[in-house]
């Protein structure tokens, strides 16, 4: 065991401000009672022969004080600050080894006693300014009542108890007015760093309003575009209709029409998405679990999507999945979409479907150049979209799958697919199904909490 560990059994680790400065305090007390040992040594050494002898208990009483004075020194090497009962006990040896030096010095007549005036200044270093008060009354009552049998003079039994009491109440009073100027400090640069924080905060909000400011500018932008486009047709195929009506042939005046409908689907579903953003931002999406089919779920989706054909199909051990089958539907749909927007065209798309106790498992992956690691949590922000592939759209996609699937208690994530392309991963909770109630089933009470979550 070190020397630290010996004589300070009860050491504490040391923190920032007070417990910092209360170790420096130690060990400056440390280093300054072994200066003291030596210039004591040295002043009576220097005095030998000329004004008194020494003796046995002397040596002794300098002897352990040396080695004392260096083992505290050394205990206090490490950052470990003695707990406040060791500090007690070492002023308590200081008071003990200077009492021993000056009885072994000439007594009531030593010029030691001015010893007692560092133990009161290192008390005021230590402790409180009543318990540094209180150190030096009882300095003061021990060397009196150790000097009156030695009949010593009326006034040094009156000058030496006033210096002592006198030091004590000095050093006491500015140990105290320097510990509060220490709080006050302490305070006051916990109180910047709070502020610096909260700064950085503020700036971080500032930063992320700005970035979406930017966004939606950019949002308010594509969407006036995405208005633009199917209005312009419609408007277009209406006014061709209303002036050349009758003149058009059947046939032209069919396909202008399929033009305008499939024009007024797209809007719809802008319009659609723009709702459903603000229902899940909102928290007032409404969804209705029933157990449903996974392949029509597919299927449907395949159509909506325009990728009939190009999926491959692969359900482990499942065929049912209790969820809102529109939801499930759209997500899928805007997955099928993303993979065929972003793939070589007529390249496979893989969707596969698996269960464990918990959950059902959806993957749709595709073969295009897939997502970059920094953009897998970014795709599912609002307005997101990567950068660099010229893809028209609005950014709103995965940002409504995700509400969507979250409504419904799961999760989604995007990945990199086996083939090198993006994979996309959801979650739906397995949920159990009550008796049918002519609505497409009921659903037990974890779904319902689950489906008005949000």
């Amino acid at each position: 065991m070190s020397a630290a560990g010996s004589l300070f059994p009860g050491q504490v680790p040391v923190s920032r401000g007070i417990g910092l400065t209360s170790l420096r305090s130690e060990r400056s007390i440390a280093l300054i009672r072994l200066v003291v040992i030596a210039a004591v040594a040295a002043i009576y050494v220097n005095s030998l022969g000329i004004r008194r002898a020494l003796g046995p208990t002397a040596i002794v009483v300098l002897t352990l004080a040396a080695l004392y004075g260096v083992t505290s020194l050394v205990a206090l090497a490490g950052d470990q600050l003695p707990s406040y009962r060791m500090r007690f006990v070492t002023l308590v040896i200081d008071i003990l080894l200077i009492t021993l030096w000056v009885q072994s010095t000439g007594g009531a007549r030593s010029e030691f006693w001015t010893l007692y005036l560092i133990v009161v200044v290192s008390a005021a270093l230590r402790f409180r300014l009543a318990e540094t008060l209180g150190i030096a009354l009882g300095l003061t009552i021990l060397h009196v009542s150790a000097t009156i049998p030695s009949g010593i003079a009326r006034s040094q039994l009156i000058y030496r108890p006033t210096v002592m009491l006198a030091t004590g109440f000095a050093v006491g009073l500015l140990s105290y007015q320097r510990a509060e100027h220490r709080r006050e400090r302490d305070t006051l640069e916990l109180l910047a760093e709070s502020r610096e924080h909260e700064l950085g905060e503020e700036r971080a909000e500032v930063e992320r309003l700005r970035r979406v400011d930017l966004k939606r500018s950019e949002f308010v932008a594509i969407a006036a575009h995405e208005f633009r486009t199917p209005l312009a047709a419609i408007i277009g195929v209406m006014s061709t209709l209303k002036a050349h009506g009758t003149a058009i042939q059947a046939d032209v005046r069919e396909e202008l029409i399929d033009g305008a409908s499939s024009q007024a689907q797209r809007l719809a579903r802008l319009v659609e998405d723009l709702l459903t953003v603000s229902r899940i931002d909102d928290g007032v999406l409404r969804l209705h679990l029933e157990s449903v089919d996974i392949r029509e779920l597919v299927n449907d989706a395949e159509r909506a999507s325009g990728t009939t054909g190009r999926v491959d199909l692969r359900m482990h051990r499942v065929d049912k999945v209790v969820c809102d089958a529109d939801a499930v539907v759209r997500v899928l749909t805007n997955l099928l979409d993303n993979a065929k927007k972003y793939s070589p065209e007529d390249s496979r798309i893989a969707v596969e479907i698996t269960r464990d106790e918990l959950a059902i498992r959806f993957e749709v992956r595709d073969a295009g150049y897939g997502i970059g690691l920094k953009d897998r949590e970014a795709v599912f922000q609002r307005f997101h979209r990567l950068s660099g592939t010229g893809k028209p759209g609005a950014g709103l996609g995965l940002y409504i799958c995700r509400g969507l699937i979250e409504a419904q208690g799961g999760t989604i994530v995007a990945d990199e697919a086996a083939e090198g392309g993006a994979a996309f991963r959801f979650t739906l909770p397995r949920r159990a199904v009550a008796s049918d109630d002519g609505r497409g089933g009921a659903i037990t009470g974890i779904a319902a909490a689950s489906a008005t979550r949000l």
